[in-house]
């Protein structure tokens, strides 16, 4: 009889050890799923904020390749324009580069370097047109 008391003791011992070993696990298993959740959010709210600031970028890059597109083809009919559709070709230029201009600040290194180069290139064009046109001026007084 003292064995089964002994045995039904360690029984008892065993099953409230397996039952406290459940209720920790269960409290970790809930742990872990709060941490989960807050990690999942914390990661949708840095994927909003990634996403957002990529479509800024995107912006950036669609507004700028737009302007350098109007530049080159600008560029490629300087030689053909006349005084006043040069001049038409310059007050549009204005406009837009303040645009951007406004904006540059926020850019990235590598954005600010393409505009730049950009704006060398109108430069350029320009002082070449400016130049042409002040030739056309000399023959037409001759």
């Amino acid at each position: 009889m003292e064995m089964v008391t002994k045995l039904t003791k360690a029984g008892i011992g065993l099953a409230m050890l397996f039952m406290f070993s459940s209720c920790t696990q269960e409290a970790k298993n809930e742990t872990n799923a709060e941490a989960t959740e807050v990690e999942a959010e914390t990661s949708a709210a840095g994927s909003e904020v990634s996403s957002e600031m990529g479509e800024a970028g995107n912006e950036v890059d669609s507004e700028l390749n737009d302007f350098s597109n109007w530049v080159k083809d600008k560029t490629a009919r300087a030689e053909t324009a006349t005084e006043a559709e040069w001049q038409e070709f310059e007050t549009e230029y204005k406009r837009r580069e303040a645009e951007l201009d406004a904006k540059s600040s926020t850019w990235d290194e590598k954005t600010k370097r393409e505009w730049e180069d950009v704006k060398d290139s109108w430069n350029k064009t320009e002082n070449k047109v400016q130049e042409r046109l002040r030739n056309l001026g000399r023959e037409n007084n001759n």
